[in-house]
């Protein structure tokens, strides 16, 4: 009865050298990280909030804003008017309404650059007049839009991006008569900033008055923008917990590079998409939003998209090779085009969301006013591509699920078979089999969480662009950023766990007793495999 010393070993990995006690104390931890994790991200407020200004109605004679793209404010209009009441010497065409953000009434109050992006939604509120009936319909509404921003009220007004004088946009809007007899008319996406760099903000709006414009909308009774940004306090904690983990996870896909290269002359496929993961991660945690705190920018927004895109996407290439790699019943191993199906899945998701975010955000940082979901034709061609999209993660999951149910059959006639393996040998890939499940475990966990998140934050993503259409879900601060401490530790268990030792001794149980056996043949692996490879090989060899 001895602890047996594995001497002379090919090039393993840290997960096959775990034992039992260490295995434990790394599961907890990770528990603790990530309890960490929620509990910072607990403390802060909510990721998102939201202001609601009524319009102020100017009467603007000389058409400042509508020729000379001047501000209108409460200071440079010399007409207040109310709509409500009818003045014949008012001209409709000449009416501009303006909003400020965060007040005009307390000047102290102002935005924060923490904030990050704006989103305004407009909403239409038309004057009820018992003596009109108006019918439900869909109403087109053209407006001219123009941001301007300053730093304190002692300033001037500065446009925000650029404004031509005939520039205008459509929107769609449907209107209809609700349960208590009030016309009604559904919320539309007014514009959006990706980033707030200004303390304060005008939002100016003109419906203009020709034949074949806005002949459909009913009298108002006022407009009112509801404005949403991501809250200062949130983003300090998210912004925070990227700056720690990208020098942490860059240091760890180093070493874990490093030790590729001196123990692996070509490494595995899987050893590469673990690298090219480890870089992934790190180019999703890097602090570019630290430039918006300094610098006018507005690709942030975007570029948080992609890097978030490029991120899930090999995420999801780790988990159809984690698996695939793993299966007993694969005859050739270490080749791409194993996968063709399910990697052709990934690409043209990816493919597909990158088109639709250029098209739609992209064009915003040249004009806020821009939105692909403003129009019928646009709702209707952004649905295609996010059924499309859906359609192929569809395929993907399919793909992923049918893996796993092959590998773990596989794995378990496997282990059937170990009944005929000397003890020692029998031990050790019986211990092999139960990490993997660990990793599987954790896998799926990782992949079942991320989903839900997709899921949650484009509901409100689709709230924000569509109104009334959808519901809003509460996405607490806690859950967010637990999540991508979630991804930032599994990335960091991934490049420890596979990581190449030299070789040395197989950790045990202290006092596990095995037999004596000759292992010298036993647990040797070539090329740079992991020891489980040798029991996945087909059975012809």
């Amino acid at each position: 009865r001895i602890q047996i010393l594995f001497e002379d070993m090919s090039n393993s990995i840290v997960l096959e050298k775990l034992n039992r006690k260490q295995l434990i104390l790394l599961l907890i931890a990770n528990v603790i990280l990530l309890s960490f994790y929620f509990l910072a991200g607990g403390t802060g407020p909510k990721p998102t909030n939201v202001m609601s200004r009524q319009a102020n109605a100017c009467y603007d004679k000389f058409q400042k804003f509508q020729r000379k793209n001047q501000p209108i404010d409460e200071k440079s209009c010399n007409n207040h008017i109310d709509i409500t009441i009818d003045n014949p010497k008012i001209i409709e065409n000449d009416v501009v309404f303006y909003f400020v953000f965060p007040s005009d009434k307390m000047p102290r109050l102002t935005m924060s650059r923490w904030f990050q992006w704006m989103i305004g939604v407009l909403e239409v509120k038309p004057l009820n007049d018992n003596r009109v009936k108006y019918k439900d319909a869909k109403i087109t509404v053209t407006f001219k839009g123009g941001i301007f921003g300053r730093q304190s009220s002692y300033e001037e007004w500065s446009l925000v991006h650029p404004l031509e004088p005939t520039d205008t946009h459509n929107r769609e809007v449907t209107c209809k008569n609700s349960e208590y007899d009030n016309y009604e008319c559904s919320d539309m996406p007014l514009f959006e900033l990706g980033n707030v760099f200004y303390n304060h903000y005008l939002i100016n709006i003109q419906l203009p008055q020709r034949p074949g414009v806005n002949n459909q909308v009913p009298r108002l009774e006022s407009l009112y923008v509801f404005e949403i940004h991501q809250n200062g306090g949130f983003s300090k904690i998210y912004i925070g917990q990227k700056t720690v983990m990208c020098p942490i996870v860059l240091i760890a896909t180093l070493l874990y590079i490093r030790q590729v290269k001196k123990h692996d002359k070509t490494p595995l496929l899987l050893t590469k998409v673990i690298s090219g993961f480890g870089f992934a991660t790190v180019l999703y945690n890097l602090p570019l939003d630290y430039i918006s705190l300094f610098c006018d920018v507005s690709f942030l927004r975007l570029w948080n998209d992609i890097v978030t895109g490029v991120f899930y996407a090999c995420m999801a290439i780790l988990w159809l090779l984690f698996i695939g790699e793993h299966r007993m019943d694969l005859d050739q191993r270490n080749k791409l085009s194993n996968y063709w199906k399910e990697i052709t899945a990934i690409s043209l998701t990816c493919i597909t969301m990158f088109l639709l975010d250029i098209i739609d955000r992209g064009l915003q940082m040249g004009d806020p006013f821009h939105s692909l979901w403003a129009t019928e034709g646009g709702q209707v061609a952004g649905r295609v591509m996010l059924i499309f999209s859906g359609c192929c993660a569809g395929v993907y999951t399919l793909g992923i699920i049918y893996l796993m149910v092959r590998a773990c059959r596989s794995m378990s006639r496997k282990r059937s078979s170990l009944v005929n393996f000397g003890r020692v040998r029998r031990l050790y890939y019986e211990g092999l089999i139960y990490r993997f499940k660990i990793m599987i475990g954790g896998t799926v966990t990782c992949g079942v969480i991320t989903v839900v998140m997709f899921i949650l934050v484009n509901l409100n993503e689709m709230y924000y662009k569509w109104g009334k259409g959808t519901q809003a879900v509460d996405i607490y601060s806690g859950f967010l950023v637990g999540v991508a401490g979630l991804w930032n530790l599994y990335v960091l268990n991934i490049l420890l766990l596979y990581c190449p030792v030299s070789n040395g001794e197989l950790l045990m149980d202290e006092y596990e007793t095995v037999e004596m056996v000759d292992v010298s043949d036993t647990v040797k692996v070539g090329g740079g495999h992991d020891a489980l490879s040798t029991l996945t090989k087909p059975s012809v060899d």
